[in-house]
């Protein structure tokens, strides 16, 4: 299957801009100036997990901007994405994750983006298509999902207090990359513990760090099995994508505990296990 590569970027701030624009003070407003959003690219934007129903964009800028996609598809898109990092601002690595897609499916995308200024930057269209379905289905089977009858026995807390909350512990197993585990503000304390439906015999595990770009960023990891077993810690490069573990041990309990991060809201987009059921 051939991928095209984005290069561009994409904004939602356009209405917050109005709202407090001269315009709104009974002052002459000032014209809006566009710029190609490549002039602000360091590198070639890129797809990572690539699925059959979602893709992350990958494209770091030279500047801080707020970004977002607009995808569909057709060129009316009736999509959009942004990063879910809480970061409230701008920032130069973006990874927004297109979700809710088709298998097998061409879709289209434009990306726009705002720097302080107030200057947009906005891209030509571009093209990607989702693998078939039948991919992801010869895989392995993730049995930290919740759809494997894997639950949440604890976490440090829940930005937003409970576990079915937008940003509550369940987000973590839900096997969506568009939504996310977040602490509320426990840094370098965040833990959360997944509960197998089965004693397993683990032979893998994932985990994908969330970000909001200078905080919330789990940087190492180690896990606390329910026989009292530790492992780790399990360095992740970035929050880019999930990275994945190669293990050997047995326990139906996990304790996922952040070792060391940026301190802050620190949680998980997704967390995998992989392994069979002892004999």
């Amino acid at each position: 299957m051939t991928l095209q590569r984005i290069t561009a970027l994409t904004i939602l701030v356009l209405a917050q801009a109005a709202c407090v624009s001269p315009a709104s003070r009974g002052a002459a407003p000032t014209p809006a100036i566009i710029r190609p959003a490549s002039d602000i690219f360091l590198a070639e934007p890129q797809f990572t997990n690539l699925n059959p129903d979602s893709v992350t964009v990958e494209v770091e800028t030279r500047q801080s901007v707020v970004c977002a996609v607009v995808y569909g598809t057709t060129g009316d898109y009736g999509q959009i994405a942004t990063d879910t990092d809480m970061a409230g601002g701008g920032h130069s690595a973006h990874h927004p994750t297109l979700t809710g897609l088709q298998p097998d499916t061409l879709y289209y995308a434009r990306f726009e983006g705002v720097g302080p200024d107030g200057t947009l930057y906005r891209s030509g269209e571009y093209t990607f298509r989702t693998p078939p379905a039948e991919a992801a289905a010869s895989g392995e089977a993730n049995l930290a999902s919740s759809q494997a009858g894997a639950r949440i026995v604890g976490v440090s807390s829940n930005y937003g207090g409970v576990d079915d909350s937008a940003y509550g512990g369940r987000r973590a197993i839900d096997g969506s990359p568009g939504t996310q585990w977040s602490s509320d503000g426990d840094g370098d304390a965040a833990w959360i513990e997944i509960e197998l439906a089965a004693e397993t015999r683990v032979a893998r595990i994932g985990f994908w760090t969330r970000t909001m770009g200078s905080s919330a960023q789990i940087n190492s990891f180690r896990i606390v099995t329910d026989t009292g077993e530790v492992l780790g810690p399990f360095d992740l490069p970035d929050a880019a994508k999930i990275y994945y573990f190669d293990t050997g041990f047995t326990a139906r309990r996990l304790r996922f505990e952040a070792a060391t991060s940026s301190g802050g809201n620190t949680g998980a987009v997704e967390i995998e296990v992989y392994g069979e059921s002892p004999k």
